[in-house]
């Protein structure tokens, strides 16, 4: 049945001075009958909140907003809409829609806003209340075409960003019954009542809620308050997605009766202050790519963001993160005053033919601070180009070595390119590319061996391009953070080159310095070799990575490699793998400590942790229904050599089966030499006859020693087994003498080495008028050296500043000194007895500790235990006789008879080899330790440090740091003399008057901008007292009699008084 009017009225009207319009229509069905009420309300002044809650009380609504809502607004309209719809059966329903515009006055700034609010209300009304939801929303209308970078974009230019503003909803809404609301589309139309007698009269326009219009949509999944936001395609108008991002505002009162203006809230607000809440979209708008939204609200500020990708022929870009920030006020929160753009990531790639241009940068937000990380890329045919760079900016970081304070660091940067451009040069050697970099700031930390193989600095390791930044530089983003940090005064450089030969090997080498902190230099390198050169399936290909580092603060030099897995022999079948490594440490806690490594260790061994972890020399082939498996190794450490192999492999189809294992580990110690093998051998099959399975296995192990040499075999035949000896038994080595040991593992005297019988017969005469020199203690002059070769004298050196080193091969644990009367007195192992004051030298030399020097122990400064493990002889005495003598007045030239103490002498202490100087252990293991720490080796002699009781004039700067700068200087204030007040007042503007207080009462009087106070007696006499102290204590400044203040003291020469306060107190902002 078609639609009937029956009746529609209009009037207009004012209220005071508030033009009214009004409109009902009664629309008639033969289902049901509709009433529809318009009003609209133009040019009024009135509070916000009580107009909100009458409107709701009209239609049996309690609106319980908080009294922070109740803000005087201006309205330039306000129109409302019920709808009664009585339907012939069945209870009838009341829809009650609102909006309006109006200038909201928020401390002193106006903003212009929408306002809805859109109700059901049934009858009879739900237990819980009729479900409403109002709000408010900023009239915004951000165009993207205007933003920066993005606003070119097809598609994305034609999107705009309106509706940012705040809902409320009475509805306990959830994630799975989400509110689902409209914002009501507002129509404006001539009003037909409209006199037209004043062209300015408000009711000009009639303002409707067209029910038809295009609405847009908003999803609440929480009670309460929630930001809002949506976007509006400019083309059409077409309402796109919108977004709810739910939040709490303080707890809501009821308003007083004469309520005051509306203050700033100081309490807990719930809007987030942190990262924007991002809420995922993946939608598309033609080459646009929408991936998510972000929307965030703090301190009166309103954050809208998005991720998107665009792709248009061979240009694509992509946005990760942008957003914009802008005032927003909200209940009880003030808007704020600034408007921003942040960008979290860019990626950029152009493609066309040969032609390649792409980048990425990612900002990353860790504790407070923010870094940049990116990659650029420019490829035109075989040229290339790659880089990657991070920026850190300045800031204050905690002290991790002073709890409560903080450092200051300075920016840090980074940058590392590789050029892939053919320079040319002769087939065996054509230069490919270069490669280079350098750090500012910035710590380069180089990779183990395990971490070489995808070390972010080798040339196919550099990051591959994609459609995003986060992609992009997200795929290195770890290794950057871990491999570039942040390092105050460290800075690192960076040169490589790639070459080729008859293009069958290829070699990238880079050469690494780091400086400022630590000294650490490295050679990184990369080499491929593939046969025949050219095939598109060569039967071998090889790829090795090597490192070779020297750190002066650990004190190691480092050679190792690793074989890629990529490599292998007659096929991708048959895989290559394996590693090499050579450490050996000079200074540090692992000092004269080293290992070489190829394959790894024997299985029993337990390498300490900071050995290196190296893959085993090892084949893996697979062909079919042949697969078969091997690996070998060889290491040496101070204690042991070790060396072994295994293979094993297995053919096999769906009914039958066979395999074999075979392998060996050797363990060979040395003084006295011992050896030990472990070699194993099995074979089996198996025959699956269906019914049953038949197996056949046949095994042995096989366990060597020597010498003598002896071993024993245990086989196991699958049905029985039995153990078969052989040799000699196991016993322990005998030992070896004095004279073996000496002549195999101590230094040849000078003079005495062990050399063929016709170079002794050359050297006879010469042996006896120039009798052998022991190597066993040597002596060293590290510093104070002034001269050698002086005929008589060995050394000369400075007697103020001389070192003298004193090294024993054999380790020491019964060191003498003999003193100044001629006694053999023991060197103390106590450490309460080192660096004790005041110095005293009466019965021996001052005993000296280094800053930082380890000891053995709490009460011990070395190792007092010792052995020959070879001679087995424990328990050691090794005695180290130290004598330092002058010419007495008797001494003929040439002669030193009279011992000295004036001396002061450190040990030095290092770990010393087990396989020499350990106790035997009742059963050796491959795990037995392979150093003896803290073994005394020696002593180091210099002069007496010497307390002055005065120094020479130094410059204050050079006082301020440390050796090294390593000193935690930083200037806090200056000390404030606290025995006297000054205040300053001014009784005219051309008088100061400045009274002093406390130790003494002056009054000093000032007139007609004259300091006549400078010239004082009071004055005079203080300002003379501080002179006097600086030139005292060295600081070179003015005497009292080089002072001359008579101009400023007699003349007009100030324009304006100067601050008064104590001197050393901080000035006034």
């Amino acid at each position: 049945m078609p639609t009937e009017v029956d009746l529609k009225l209009g009037l207009n009207l004012e209220i005071g001075s508030v033009p009214v319009a009004l409109d009902v229509e009664i629309d008639s069905q033969s289902a049901q009958t509709t009433y529809t009420f318009d009003g609209c309300v133009q040019n009024a002044v009135i509070p916000l909140g009580e107009f909100i809650g009458y409107v709701g009380q009209q239609f049996g609504v309690d609106v319980q907003l908080p009294p922070e809502l109740n803000l005087h607004a201006e309205i330039d309209y306000l129109v409302g809409q019920v709808i009664y719809t009585k339907p012939t059966t069945g209870n009838p329903t009341t829809e009650l829609g609102a909006a309006g515009k109006f200038e909201l006055s928020v401390y002193d700034d106006t903003y212009s806003f929408t306002f809805y609010a859109d109700t059901v209300i049934s009858s009879p009304a739900p237990a819980t209340g009729n479900p409403y939801v109002i709000g408010a929303s900023i009239d915004l209308d951000l165009d993207f075409a205007k933003l920066p970078l993005v606003g070119v974009i097809p598609g994305f230019n034609d999107l705009t960003l309106t509706n940012v503003g705040f809902s409320y909803t009475k509805e306990a809404a959830g994630a799975d019954k989400p509110v689902e609301f409209h914002i009501p589309q507002v129509s404006t139309s001539d009003n037909p009542l409209y006199t037209r007698q004043d062209p300015s009269a408000p009711n000009k326009t009639n303002y409707s809620i067209d029910s038809k219009g295009n609405k847009q949509t908003f999803n609440l999944t929480k009670g309460g308050f929630a930001l809002t936001a949506g976007f509006t395609k400019k083309s059409t108008g077409e309402a796109l997605n919108n977004f709810a991002l739910p939040m709490a505002l303080p707890p809501t009162t009821p308003p007083p009766v004469n309520p005051p203006p509306a203050p700033f809230y100081n309490g807990n607000t719930s809007p987030p202050g942190g990262s924007v809440h991002w809420i995922n979209i993946n939608k598309t708008f033609g080459p646009v790519d929408l991936k998510k939204i972000g929307l965030n609200y703090s301190q009166g500020e309103a954050t809208f963001g998005f991720s998107a990708g665009f792709a248009l022929g061979g240009f694509s870009l992509g946005v990760e993160g942008m957003t914009i920030t802008f005032p927003l006020p909200l209940p009880g929160m003030p808007a704020g005053n600034t408007v921003s753009f942040d960008i979290q990531g860019l990626s950029m790639d152009i493609k066309e033919g040969n032609l390649e241009i792409g980048g990425a940068f990612l900002k990353v937000e860790e504790d407070g601070v923010s870094s940049y990380y990116g990659e650029a890329v420019l490829q035109v045919a075989t040229f290339g180009f790659k880089a990657l760079g991070g920026y850190t900016p300045a800031h204050d970081a905690p002290d991790p070595n002073h709890q409560g304070k903080t450092l200051h660091i300075p920016p840090s940067f980074f940058l590392y390119a590789n050029i892939n451009v053919p320079l040319g040069g002769p087939p065996y050697l054509f230069v490919n590319g270069l490669a280079g970099g350098f750090g500012i700031n910035n710590e380069l930390v180089l990779p183990t061996l395990e971490q070489l193989p995808t070390y972010i600095l080798l040339p196919h390791n550099a990051p591959a391009e994609s459609g995003s930044a986060q992609s992009t530089v997200t795929s290195v983003l770890p290794q950057l953070q871990k491999y570039f940090l942040d390092m105050p005064g460290e800075y690192w450089l960076a040169a490589g080159v790639q070459v080729s030969s008859f293009e069958m090997i290829n070699v990238f080498a880079l050469v690494t310095v780091s400086f400022g902190v630590d000294f650490q230099i490295a050679l990184l390198g990369n080499a491929s070799m593939s046969f025949p050169t050219g095939d598109p399936a060569p039967i071998a290909y090889v790829e090795i990575d090597v490192m070779a580092s020297y750190s002066q603060s650990s004190g190691l030099l480092a050679v190792a490699g690793v074989l890629s897995p990529a490599s292998y022999i007659f096929g991708p079948f048959c895989q290559l793998t394996g590693g090499f490594a050579f450490y050996i440490w000079f200074g540090g806690p692992h000092q004269d400590d080293f290992v070489v490594t190829l394959g790894g260790y024997h299985p029993a061994f337990k390498k300490p942790d900071y050995y290196p972890t190296v893959p085993r020399l090892g084949i893996n082939f697979s062909l079919g229904p042949i697969h078969v498996t091997g690996g070998s190794y060889f290491a040496l450490t101070p204690a042991m050599f070790m060396a072994g192999g295994s293979m094993s492999a297995t053919w096999s189809i769906p009914a039958i089966k066979a395999w074999f294992t075979m392998g060996v580990d050797f363990l060979i110690a040395w003084a006295p030499f011992h050896y030990e093998a472990d070699i194993y051998a099995s074979i089996g099959v198996s025959a699956d006859l269906g019914l049953f399975t038949i197996n056949l296995h046949i095994g042995a192990d096989v366990y060597l020693w020597g010498p003598a040499f002896g071993g024993r075999a245990d086989v196991d035949l699958d049905v029985i087994s039995f153990t078969i000896h052989f040799g000699a038994e196991a016993s322990t080595p005998p030992p070896i003498g004095w004279q073996d040991f000496r002549t195999s593992f101590l230094p040849a005297d000078t003079g005495s080495s062990q050399s063929t019988n016709r170079s002794r017969r050359m050297l006879a005469a010469a042996a006896a008028a120039s009798p052998a020199e022991t190597n066993i203690v040597k002596a060293s002059v590290p510093s104070g050296l002034l001269g050698s070769g002086v005929e008589g004298f060995n050394w000369i050196v400075d007697p103020d500043q001389f070192v003298i080193v004193v090294n024993s091969t054999i380790p020491v644990n019964q060191p003498k000194w003999v003193n100044s009367e001629g006694q053999t007195v023991d060197v103390s192992d106590d450490v309460s007895a080192y660096n004790a004051t005041p110095v005293d030298v009466e019965n021996g030399p001052y005993l000296k500790l280094g800053t930082k020097q380890a000891t053995y122990s709490a009460t011990q400064v070395w190792n007092p235990d010792l052995s020959i493990r070879p001679m087995k002889q424990d328990n050691v005495q090794s005695v180290l006789t130290l004598q330092v003598s002058k010419r007495a007045a008797s001494d003929p030239p040439g002669t030193y008879s009279q011992p000295i103490n004036t001396l002061s002498i450190q040990p030095q202490t290092a770990s010393s080899n087990a396989a020499m100087w350990l106790k035997n252990p009742d059963k050796p293991s491959p795990n037995d330790p392979a150093l003896v720490p803290f073994s005394l080796t020696g002593f180091q002699l210099s002069p007496i440090p010497r307390n002055p009781s005065s120094v020479n004039n130094v410059p204050l700067i050079q006082l301020l740091f440390q050796k090294g700068n390593e000193a935690y200087y930083s200037f806090g204030s200056a000390a404030v003399d606290t025995r006297y007040q000054v205040t300053a007042t001014l009784p005219t503007p051309d008088q100061l008057t400045i009274k002093v207080s406390g130790q003494a009462a002056e009054t000093l009087e000032n007139d007609n901008y004259i300091l006549s106070s400078l010239e004082d007696k009071w004055v005079v006499s203080q300002r003379a007292a501080i002179l006097d102290d600086l030139n005292t204590n060295g600081f070179t400044t003015y005497t009292p009699q080089d002072v001359n203040l008579s101009i400023l003291a007699t003349q007009t020469a100030l324009t304006d008084w100067p601050q008064v306060l104590l001197l050393g107190d901080d000035l006034a902002a």
